[in-house]
């Protein structure tokens, strides 16, 4: 199971207009109609009835009922649900009015999780991003991972509850990323592969994920904006609903990407708000962080994308659902690390889908409890083994409040979670309960 989805329906009663009006026990009542609710939710509207129910044989005066139907697909998101008892319309009157979001929520879905799809609520997303196609260094296609043919059933079930899905086009090897651009007829190819796998999505989009952490020749960036330019412009003329998106480092200064040269019609910027300390660092410390830590954060992120000139409704910050468990020097936050890290979930995973990411955050702060960091407010875990000190860090439910919190507070676009289904629902029940459910 994918955790509690109750957080799911959201409604606010507006209006309650009570008259006094004799009932008796032959009344039928007939409140709840939706099917598309929890057990949780179901148990608790049985209550309700069995409440009513009494008061009906027992002729009471009904005085003060207070109905709350959750919305169906087919309401509006904005329109009121009216009920009352049959024969007694004007018995009493309730609106509820669901309030959607506004802030826009993105899944990254890797290819490696397979069918795990089946029990995750892909309707609490807003976009999901199929991670990911791989070009190779001419430009054309190389790796699809089953896209899309592959994965036909997922996108009849995306499909079915209006959530867009877009396919990534990923380059992540700096060889690779530096031989393509550095070759003319290779970037026309890879222009000519964005635009088919745009066509593929039905002219839905497509997702850009070229990471490059090094400085690069003037000659070189100015290859990759013309690239992304060029895109741009021939996407939104073939395919004017286009919805383009692009991930963009946290910091990379002299590195391949101009933030004030990032094309308008890329609308949603997938600012890299995780990996601020990273696998293969040379301390251990927070994997995104809201504060502090020499500025290695989000606060300072969000002010150097803004000092560039990208709006706040085009940033959609990153958020992992992993975390890194460093061999390091001591337990003390910060320490210089002894190795490489370990990949950690934040929730167990199937074994089958995973059989390499065994360690779960969960099952480690059971054995070994946890510690939150007082500056950035990410939590952590150490512990000794005969080969020294470990640390793990990672993000939960309570440091990741604090950042929706400042996202709202800075009116940035929203959030987009790495990568779907390593948390089993846990992480996506909570940020759907801060901000709120789906427009529909």
């Amino acid at each position: 199971g994918l955790g509690p989805t109750l957080n799911n329906i959201w409604f606010r009663t507006k209006r309650i207009k009570e008259t006094d009006t004799r009932c008796s026990n032959s009344h039928m009542i007939s409140i709840f109609k939706s099917t598309s609710v929890t057990r949780q939710t179901a148990r608790g509207y049985f209550f309700v009835c069995v409440a009513l129910w009494l008061s009906l044989i027992s002729g009471c005066t009904a005085s003060s009922v207070v109905q709350t139907t959750p919305q169906t697909d087919s309401q509006s998101a904005s329109e009121g649900v009216k009920e009352a008892l049959p024969g007694q319309a004007d018995a009493f009157e309730v609106e509820i009015d669901f309030v959607p979001r506004s802030e826009t929520i993105v899944g990254y879905y890797a290819w490696w999780m397979k069918g795990h799809w089946i029990e995750m609520d892909l309707s609490l997303y807003d976009r999901i991003i199929f991670f990911t196609t791989t070009p190779g260094t001419d430009g054309h296609l190389q790796a699809r991972n089953g896209w899309p043919h592959a994965w036909v059933n997922f996108l009849r079930k995306t499909d079915s509850l209006g959530v867009p899905v877009v396919p990534a086009l990923a380059l992540l090897e700096p060889d690779s990323i530096k031989a393509l651009f550095s070759n003319p007829e290779s970037i026309q190819n890879l222009l000519d592969t964005s635009l088919e796998l745009i066509e593929e999505s039905g002219g839905t989009g497509v997702h850009l994920d070229i990471e490059l952490f090094e400085a690069v020749p003037d000659s070189l960036r100015d290859q990759f904006i013309g690239f992304t330019d060029s895109l741009a412009i021939q996407a939104q003329r073939r395919w004017p609903d286009v919805k383009l998106s692009l991930f963009a480092p946290a910091f990379d200064y002299d590195g391949l990407y101009d933030l004030s040269r990032i094309h308008a019609g890329f609308s949603q910027i997938m600012v890299q708000g995780y990996d601020l300390h990273w696998q293969t660092g040379p301390k251990a410390g927070p994997v995104s962080t809201l504060s502090g830590w020499g500025g290695s954060n989000w606060k300072d992120i969000v002010a150097r994308y803004q000092k560039a000139g990208i709006e706040p409704d085009r940033m959609i910050m990153t958020i992992p659902y992993y975390g890194y468990e460093w061999p390091v020097e001591s337990n003390e936050p910060g320490t210089s690390t002894r190795g490489d890290a370990r990949i950690v979930t934040f929730a167990e995973t199937d074994s089958l889908t995973l059989p390499n990411y065994r360690i779960s955050v969960q099952n480690r702060v059971a054995e070994f409890g946890m510690s939150r960091d007082s500056v950035s407010g990410s939590p952590f875990y150490a512990f000794s083994d005969s080969s020294g000190w470990w640390q793990g860090w990672y993000e939960d439910e309570t440091s990741l409040e604090h950042k929706y919190q400042f996202i709202r507070d800075t009116e940035l676009k929203g959030i987009a979670t790495f990568p779907m289904g390593y948390d089993k629902g846990i992480l996506d029940a909570h940020w759907n309960a801060f901000f709120g459910r789906r427009k529909r």
